[in-house]
């Protein structure tokens, strides 16, 4: 049986934002942003951002990746690390990410990658309180 392979085919990347964004991860899509995280060193971030990862553990220490996102953190305060534990907090919205962080939605670049009816809600709601629809990136992380 042939099998066909593709790929990479995204332009996901945080260097064609603005100096304000907030990046949101859910469950397995934290994938890209570990790759982000880990080269934070070589590549530095914009002045500020808002890190968001949605999990459903209650708990720190059944967070995948917690640990060593929080260490590499350390050397960067310009990010910051908000954990939302669905089960606990309730499902991620984007008033709520908004409010959080503080951001003008005029000036703000989202990066988001998650379960699709999450990133599908979050840009509906980004939309609605003001965000331009060409600062929304997505990557899409799924089987297609």
């Amino acid at each position: 049986m042939p099998a066909v392979l593709s790929g990479p085919h995204g332009r996901f990347v945080h260097g064609k934002g603005t100096d304000r964004q907030v990046w949101i991860a859910g469950g397995v899509g934290v994938t890209p942003f570990l790759s982000w995280l880990r080269s934070l060193d070589e590549q530095p971030p914009p002045d500020r951002v808002d890190f968001f990862y949605s999990v459903s553990q209650e708990s720190d220490g059944e967070v995948p990746y917690l640990a060593e996102m929080r260490a590499i953190l350390e050397r960067h305060p310009e990010v910051d690390l908000h954990v939302v534990r669905s089960a606990v907090d309730g499902r991620l919205t984007a008033r709520r990410v908004l409010e959080r962080s503080g951001a003008d939605p005029r000036h703000l670049s989202i990066f988001m990658c998650g379960p699709e009816p999450m990133v599908r809600d979050l840009q509906q709601g980004f939309r609605a309180d003001g965000v331009s629809a060409l600062r929304i990136h997505r990557e899409h992380f799924d089987w297609r």
